[in-house]
């Protein structure tokens, strides 16, 4: 199956995580990361999520899994321990027309958790369509070198390119300009602050 590739504003959106333990605990994290509105329905909590629930970061329902905690939800991770209970939550939140992932159930899973890479506003995802997240991991951490190097100087980039297009030049000069930001001789005078505006680009263009 070709999957389609998606990058979700989560922020103040409702999310449920169903499970209590440690996989649980990755989920909420990560969901919190996008700033999230979370409920974490489960008996017990383990005591990091214990933690975070004495920090108000999500809305705890101390109860087995029901059907009626899925209702204004935008997104679903099963997390729990039983396959059975996964299955069932899956089932439920597909038929509520919700994005839902069931941990280490591809095949009940409508949407999966990509291994990221993010620093300084880049985001790199690499997914197995849940297949062999190892192989994720194990991309990811050979791209590491690489992400990080377009990473480090992203930032001064990206004011760069916002100065070059609201400069009063033409649609066409604007867009040689910024495709010259990625060049690596550019790219290493920027990183060495020889480059810090685009005057500095015009002029080191000029030499080349």
């Amino acid at each position: 199956m070709r999957l389609y590739p998606i990058f979700l504003k989560l922020e103040d959106v409702s999310c449920c995580v169903i499970g209590g333990g440690a996989v649980a605990l990755r989920k909420v994290k990560s969901l919190l990361e996008g700033r999230a509105r979370i409920s974490v329905v489960s008996p017990e909590l383990c005591s990091p999520l214990l933690l975070l629930k004495k920090k108000k970061l999500f809305i705890h329902r101390k109860d087995k899994y029901k059907k009626k905690f899925l209702k204004g939800k935008f997104l679903v991770i099963a997390a729990t321990n039983d396959e059975r209970v996964n299955k069932r939550i899956a089932i439920d939140a597909k038929a509520m027309n919700l994005l839902v992932n069931v941990v280490d159930g591809p095949k009940e899973c409508n949407f999966y958790v990509p291994s990221v890479l993010h620093k300084n506003g880049i985001s790199m995802a690499i997914s197995t369509q849940g297949a062999f997240p190892g192989m994720s991991r194990k991309i990811k951490e050979e791209c590491a070198s690489v992400f990080q190097k377009y990473a480090k100087s992203f930032k001064r980039l990206a004011g760069l390119r916002k100065d070059i297009y609201n400069r009063d030049e033409t649609v066409k000069l604007k867009k040689i300009f910024a495709k010259n930001l990625i060049r690596a001789d550019v790219l290493e005078m920027i990183e060495k602050k020889k480059i810090c505006n685009i005057d500095d680009l015009k002029a080191y263009l000029k030499t080349r």
